[in-house]
């Protein structure tokens, strides 16, 4: 039900085939319809993000930045999925997207691509990016939906930045309920654009809706790609979004009850045995004190969104101690 109505105001919410604005998104949706949603399941909202702990950065300056949210737009476009919200930390990324499993695991997959070229490209450094673990956790209802919203603007919050999500220049909080964004000028549509220029610009040979825009620094507008009258529509009001980016998150979002983490036990036991060894010199998790071991408990709650019972399989503690700590 939940997902028929965000997919019910998603169809209300665009404009029609011949106003400019939203042509693009209105493509997407008729793909998802006839095509992709029918051949890969069905649709729904999804969190996808990277492991925050794997690697020390992803992102240097704002060149890298930059290039990373014209990518959000690039395999947006490439995969057919709607993206609902986002931010690019320096060292992981979120996403919210809204369609078919399949599409959003091919999502990550081409972002983490795309920006391992980059950065080949740039830094000189291969593969850099080939074993950063990623996850989807799949958003059930509202409540979930507009909790994870949050929980990826405060981001720049527990990161320690000196400034409201609203002001952090690499997510989608700037966007929202905002009566207008200042972008540097000029401002121009691709169709302005050369393909040579175009190519240049954007590292890009995907068809781009002609009408998105791009500033002079050569960023797409992220108004063009991101679904902001929907998720608007949703919180309904300011003082709900202000409600929900009050609320302590960090922990508490992970998948539900009933549901399975996108890492089995097979991919988080060498993880865990990772952060042992990390933190504490070994792989031996059962040799470590209680203390030792719930720290680790809460990196895998709180990086992985593992579920307190796989978390207990993974440390050695019975899942009634364990959940009082994490």
């Amino acid at each position: 039900m939940f997902c028929k109505l965000c997919h019910a105001l998603l169809s209300l919410h665009l404009p029609s085939q011949s106003g400019d604005e939203g042509e693009g998104m209105r493509g997407w949706l008729e793909q998802k319809e006839d095509g992709d949603m029918k051949s890969s399941g069905s649709a729904a909202y999804y969190h996808v993000c990277t492991d925050g702990n794997a690697i020390n950065w992803i992102f240097k300056d704002d060149a890298d930045f930059i290039a990373g949210i014209n990518r959000i737009g690039i395999c947006a476009v490439e995969t057919g999925i709607l993206v609902i919200a986002f931010i690019l930390m320096d060292n992981h990324v979120h996403f919210i997207l809204y369609g078919s499993m399949p599409q959003c695991k091919n999502f990550i997959t081409k972002y983490k691509l795309l920006t391992g070229k980059w950065i080949s490209t740039r830094y000189n450094l291969s593969e850099y990016l080939k074993h950063l673990p990623s996850q989807l956790i799949l958003i059930e209802d509202e409540e979930q939906l507009l909790d994870t919203v949050a929980y990826i603007d405060r981001n720049s919050i527990v990161a320690g930045y000196k400034f409201l999500p609203s002001s952090y220049p690499w997510g989608s909080a700037k966007y929202m309920f905002q009566t207008g964004i200042a972008h540097p000028e000029p401002i121009r549509t691709l169709s302005q654009m050369t393909k040579a220029e175009m190519r240049s610009t954007l590292k890009t040979w995907a068809l781009l809706p002609e009408n998105w825009k791009i500033d002079v620094n050569g960023m797409i507008l992220p108004e063009c790609f991101i679904e902001l009258d929907l998720i608007e529509r949703l919180f309904k009001s300011p003082a709900k979004y202000l409600y929900h980016l009050s609320k302590k998150l960090e922990g508490k979002i992970e998948l539900k009850e009933g549901t399975k983490t996108f890492l089995p036990d097979k991919d988080l036991r060498p993880i865990t045995e990772t952060l042992s060894t990390q933190l504490y010199g070994t792989a031996e998790i059962k040799t470590l004190d209680f203390n030792s071991r719930i720290l680790i408990a809460k990196k895998l709650r709180y990086n992985y969104a593992a579920t307190s019972k796989q978390i207990s399989r993974m440390v050695g503690i019975a899942d009634e101690v364990l959940s009082k700590f994490i």
